[in-house]
């Protein structure tokens, strides 16, 4: 059910998107992965199932659950519906756009071995100064302090708590070389057209610990993704 949806949502020029707020303390608990880092570049890529994607490339500063230390990578893939590639243009209102260099926090989710930014632009904060504060600030609701306008350390605080772990700094790596000294090209932590290898190995850990239930990723992104977040139609303001 969720890949025909997934399939007829990303298969039209046009998507119409309506948001519903979500505190911040609710996308935490349903995001599997967090990062703080800095937008770097992006492009549109045509997945398995023929549909278009855009693929956007972040360094992260840290992180929860993307297991940077063990892959000893410090930059990551993460896609949204719709792009522009070739003739084909899929356009879906509420996918965020960045400046290269900008601070940004998502929220993420991973299916089908790859990373898909959660509820689009609600799931992505700024990062902005603020006196001596650090604030996050939503992408599409700004003004809700609700959604928004958080300062930086509490959103850190509620991470710890509701994950039960904090955010991690992240590392450059060390980029290992050859005997003659030239240094070795390293890909972001999503390779092979933006597959992830960091939330895919926890998916392999769980379905292999008898103890444990397997996650039902499709029917979890399902509900986060489409469920409660927007429509597919923009639904007509109360009169």
């Amino acid at each position: 059910m969720f890949i025909r949806l997934l399939a007829f949502f990303l298969s039209f020029p046009v998507g119409a998107t309506v948001f519903q707020v979500q505190s911040v303390d609710q996308q935490i608990r349903e995001a599997d992965g967090i990062v703080i880092g800095h937008y770097l570049s992006s492009k549109p890529v045509k997945l398995d199932n023929g549909s278009i994607a855009t693929q956007m490339i972040f360094k992260m500063n840290q992180e929860y659950g993307m297991q940077s230390d063990f892959f000893g990578m410090n930059e990551v893939i993460v896609h949204y519906p719709g792009g522009k590639l070739g003739d084909l243009n899929v356009k879906v209102e509420g996918v965020p756009e960045f400046i290269p260099g900008e601070n940004v926090i998502l929220m993420i989710k991973s299916f089908q071995n790859r990373y898909w930014g959660l509820n689009l632009g609600f799931g992505t904060f700024r990062v902005i100064n603020y006196g001596n504060e650090k604030m996050i600030v939503n992408s599409i609701f700004p003004n809700d302090l609700k959604a928004s306008q958080i300062k930086l350390r509490e959103f850190e605080k509620s991470v710890r708590t509701i994950k039960g772990e904090g955010l991690k700094v992240v590392f450059a790596p060390e980029y290992s070389t050859e005997k003659d000294g030239t240094q070795m090209e390293r890909s972001p932590a999503s390779v092979e057209e933006g597959k992830n290898r960091a939330i895919a190995s926890k998916i392999d850990q769980v379905e292999n610990n008898e103890d444990r239930p397997v996650n039902n990723f499709g029917l979890i992104f399902l509900l986060a993704f489409l469920g409660g977040l927007f429509r597919f139609t923009r639904q007509k303001e109360a009169k």
